[in-house]
């Protein structure tokens, strides 16, 4: 039986601590270079409904618009620091997702498929990039699919899964072995979604959509995220999207409802190394 590795309440707290002090650098950075950016997911949520971390989360979740992270990305790679490196993708050619990670140098924290990368996985923040769509439905709906199949076997191309369902790791795991024998390679597939995801990027969209969030497609209104609001996470005053009622909605449901207590958790990685921090 697949069993889900828990954190104890000391290593969780300590790993709160340094992703709180990492939000506290990277809010600096962007606000020294006038870039946008949004708390997101599991962290957004953490701030309307427990004003700081879900008592149970293991990580900071972020969200850009693409031309800020581009900015974000120039700074990054022309100013490098001695304190944090940025994936943005493709910088990284074994890094498997198409989301970007903005990593604490110095320190470990190693998933499930570490052993599958060329790198050494350090505690990260993940960023998550919105993309324009198009006005036409037809076309909205095929460029969105397009994109969650590239997605997905850019993912399945990198990480051999293991999962708690037999049938689905045998699913996906098939899927990986097939990928691998094809003549592409990781870093071109990867190439291809970033080309793909950007493709409307001059249109003035009044819709937008985060391509890499791996399962789910979600679709939100432009006018739900800017401007952005200020809202306290902890101690720490951060940005918010206009209208975060509406964001968590699509993510979440009925977002106010906790969860059973034998869910709340997170996975706890299989080697954790805080460095100095």
């Amino acid at each position: 039986m697949f069993k889900s590795k828990r954190y104890d309440d000391e290593t969780l707290k300590h790993l709160q601590k340094v992703q709180k002090m990492m939000l506290k650098d990277f809010i600096k950075i962007c606000e020294e270079n006038d870039i946008t950016y949004f708390v997101n997911g599991g962290t957004l949520l953490g701030t309307i409904r427990h004003g700081g971390f879900i008592p149970w989360d293991d990580d900071i979740d972020l969200m850009m618009f693409r031309k800020d992270f581009e900015k974000l990305n120039k700074i990054m790679s022309e100013k490098p620091n001695d304190k944090y490196h940025l994936f943005n993708v493709l910088n990284e050619e074994t890094y498997p997702y198409t989301f970007a990670r903005f990593n604490l140098k110095n320190t470990l924290l190693e998933e499930f498929w570490a052993n599958q990368v060329d790198y050494k996985p350090n505690i990260f923040m993940d960023i998550f990039i919105l993309d324009n769509l198009p006005e036409n439905n037809m076309k909205r709906f095929f460029y969105k699919w397009r994109c969650f199949l590239l997605t997905q076997i850019s993912l399945h191309r990198s990480i051999k899964y293991e999962n708690e369902s037999k049938l689905k790791q045998f699913v996906q795991q098939g899927a990986y072995y097939i990928l691998k024998i094809l003549p592409i390679s990781q870093i071109s597939l990867k190439k291809r979604c970033v080309k793909t995801y950007k493709k409307y990027e001059d249109f003035d969209s009044d819709e937008v959509c985060d391509f890499p969030a791996l399962i789910m497609l979600p679709i939100y209104k432009r006018k739900d995220w800017l401007p952005p609001k200020k809202a306290k996470f902890e101690d720490i005053e951060v940005n918010v999207p206009n209208n975060p009622d509406a964001i968590l909605k699509i993510i979440y449901g009925d977002y106010m409802k906790l969860p059973p207590e034998d869910k709340r958790f997170r996975p706890a990685p299989e080697k954790i190394d805080f460095g100095e921090y």
